[in-house]
């Protein structure tokens, strides 16, 4: 990976750490999970793996390390309940499953179980849900929030799971997160970043926040304009930023380089388009990326979605962004890391 003010080449040390760091086990719904001592578990749904999430995953980690072989395991429900219980409100989403199962491996977690979630799973008693815990999983500490809400109607708060614990044989953990109660969460990730506020987005997720999809073809006007963009096509649950010009860095599949970007999303208003696209400008480059993967980080905005009279004016204030990008301190290579992991 190379670093962003490195000269050309290859960071080779960044690209090694993450192949060569510790394998995380993940088992999708049809995998057999076999457990490899005590565990400690946590379970959520993580949607962006926020600071929350981090504190959970860390006091996972800690129970674990008390145990003899003890492991870490995180347990996260696909698809999410609001899809399978209120289909007419569906739920958009920060994070694909694929993108919570890397962030959740990269936290220092052992294994990654996605357990899928069905109308059927939805009626089980928090009670039946923790003993299968335990069976399945040798389950010995079970780590959770303070919204914590599991089993049938929601009935496992963390005063109830506190009252099952002794009698079930598990050792509970709850953790608080700090600051004001309910600024920390999934929700409020959510609305920053649809309101394009990436400062407080970057202040709940604790890193800068990425969307991933395939470049599609689009109709080049873009490098008709001196500034080629990659047509990013995203799942159409996921929340996009709002409507502006925002600066960051981007992936391509199958090359090292952490490229600096100019992110647009937007309806494309000078030239009377409705359709909104989110769109990518890498910073020195211009090879063909047509149907490859492009993770796009999003680290400030820049400006607001703009009509201009002209072509002329639309491309002066594209390199009026691409200067401003240009200036800002966008962080390493190391925010790839999650994302780079091999897994198990």
């Amino acid at each position: 990976m190379r670093l962003l003010d490195a000269p050309p080449g290859v960071d080779d040390s960044v690209v090694t750490r993450a192949l060569n760091a510790r394998r995380v086990r993940v088992f999708r719904e049809d995998d057999a999970f076999v457990p490899l001592g005590g565990a400690a578990v946590t379970i959520g749904r993580f949607d962006g793996v926020h600071r929350g999430h981090q504190a959970l995953l860390r006091a996972t980690c800690t129970a674990t390390a008390a145990q003899d072989e003890g492991r870490a395991i995180a347990v996260t429900l696909w698809p999410p309940p609001e899809w399978v219980l209120r289909p007419s409100e569906p739920r958009r989403l920060l994070t694909t499953l694929d993108d919570r199962v890397d962030l959740l491996a990269a936290s220092g977690i052992d294994d990654v179980i996605v357990l899928r979630f069905d109308r059927q799973f939805s009626r089980r008693s928090a009670e039946d849900f923790l003993h299968d815990l335990m069976e399945r999983l040798d389950m010995r500490t079970l780590v959770t929030g303070p919204s914590a809400a599991i089993g049938r109607d929601r009935e496992g708060t963390p005063d109830v799971i506190a009252g099952l614990a002794p009698r079930l044989g598990f050792d509970h953990v709850s953790v608080r997160y700090e600051g004001e109660p309910g600024a920390i969460s999934s929700s409020r990730a959510r609305e920053a970043l649809a309101a394009g506020a990436i400062d407080r987005l970057q202040a709940i997720l604790d890193r800068a926040h990425s969307l991933f999809g395939a470049v599609t073809r689009g109709d080049g006007r873009g490098r008709d304009l001196g500034f080629p963009t990659a047509n990013v096509q995203t799942p159409r649950w996921l929340v996009l930023p709002a409507d502006g010009v925002y600066a960051g860095t981007a992936l391509v599949d199958g090359d090292p380089t952490l490229y600096r970007a100019l992110i647009s999303v937007g309806t494309r208003p000078t030239f009377g388009s409705r359709v909104r696209l989110f769109e990518v400008h890498l910073l020195g480059f211009d090879r063909e990326i047509y149907g490859r993967g492009l993770r796009t980080f999003v680290h400030a905005w820049l400006r607001g979605q703009e009509a201009f009279r002209s072509a002329e004016e639309l491309v002066a204030a594209m390199h009026r962004d691409r200067t401003a990008a240009e200036r800002i301190d966008l962080g390493g290579s190391d925010q790839a890391m999650p994302f780079l992991r091999a897994r198990g």
